[in-house]
């Protein structure tokens, strides 16, 4: 009976460790770029542009070609977004994206360029 419980505790164990290890993955700080406007627009086609405001903001004005994600889908394991490719992200204001940006380079994400003051502070022009 002794043994049961061992085994037992040995994969309660296991699992919880398992668990915190995924949770307190770090994000690299080396992985993320705050670009300004001339650099993020001369560049974004290189990669997945992705605006993360909400869907009717989207549609009321954004950059052209980017695709429209919820914070939410972005991150975790059924993420549309290729972690080969780099990811240029922008918000409404910067904040979102950065927050963001720090969840996809702690999910793997190599390279993430955010657009320095987001979307309103940059819109014009382009």
């Amino acid at each position: 009976m002794g043994t049961w419980y061992t085994w037992v505790l040995a994969i309660v164990l296991g699992v919880g460790l398992g668990i915190l290890m995924n949770k307190n993955k770090k994000a690299n700080p080396e992985s993320m770029h705050l670009l300004n406007k001339e650099d993020f627009f001369n560049n974004m086609r290189k990669g997945q542009l992705i605006d993360i405001r909400k869907k009717d903001v989207f549609e009321a004005g954004s950059i052209k070609g980017a695709r429209n994600f919820k914070p939410s889908s972005l991150t975790g394991k059924y993420s549309k977004l290729r972690k080969d490719q780099s990811v240029y992200l922008y918000c409404q204001n910067g904040k979102k994206s950065k927050r963001i940006a720090k969840k996809l380079s702690s999910d793997g994400f190599k390279t993430i360029y955010i657009l320095d003051g987001g979307y309103d502070n940059n819109k014009d022009g382009k």
